[in-house]
């Protein structure tokens, strides 16, 4: 199973991806629906926000691709919001409850990287940014 969406940077986007990820997921019957669900949620957000904040007038979209083998789910949320700097990858994983900007945000990443089995970063284009999750669905 495949499918790619393509969305406006949106609050109606984010409404959008979590009905098509809860209805994929319960046709399919897929384990860990609710941290999956979680998963992509907190990346659309991510691509959402990135894209408000990089274009006033956009017209650029966001993609959510979904693969789902026998074994695992992988998911990539595209935008062109040139994305989080090579050198902060790893930071990005960092809490510190002592910093007070994050207590409200920076936390979404952390809890994906903790709910999935491996997620990485790629700089497609100057602009043009992935993260992609993978989780085990079968043993």
């Amino acid at each position: 199973m495949e499918f790619t969406l393509n969305v406006q940077p949106n609050m109606q986007a984010i409404t959008f991806v979590d009905q098509v990820m809860e209805n994929y997921m319960t046709v399919y019957n897929l384990p860990y629906q609710r941290e999956l669900r979680f998963v992509v949620h907190e990346l659309v957000i991510n691509a959402v926000e990135a894209m408000e904040k990089f274009y006033t007038d956009c017209k650029e979209k966001i993609q959510v691709q979904v693969t789902q083998t026998d074994e695992e789910i992988r998911v990539t949320v595209t935008d062109e919001a040139k994305g989080i700097d090579e050198n902060d990858w790893e930071k990005v994983f960092q809490f510190d409850v002592h910093n007070h900007t994050s207590f409200d945000r920076g936390r979404g990443l952390l809890f994906v990287k903790n709910m999935v089995d491996h997620i990485w970063f790629e700089n497609i284009t100057e602009t043009k940014f992935l993260v992609g999750i993978s989780k085990k669905i079968h043993a």
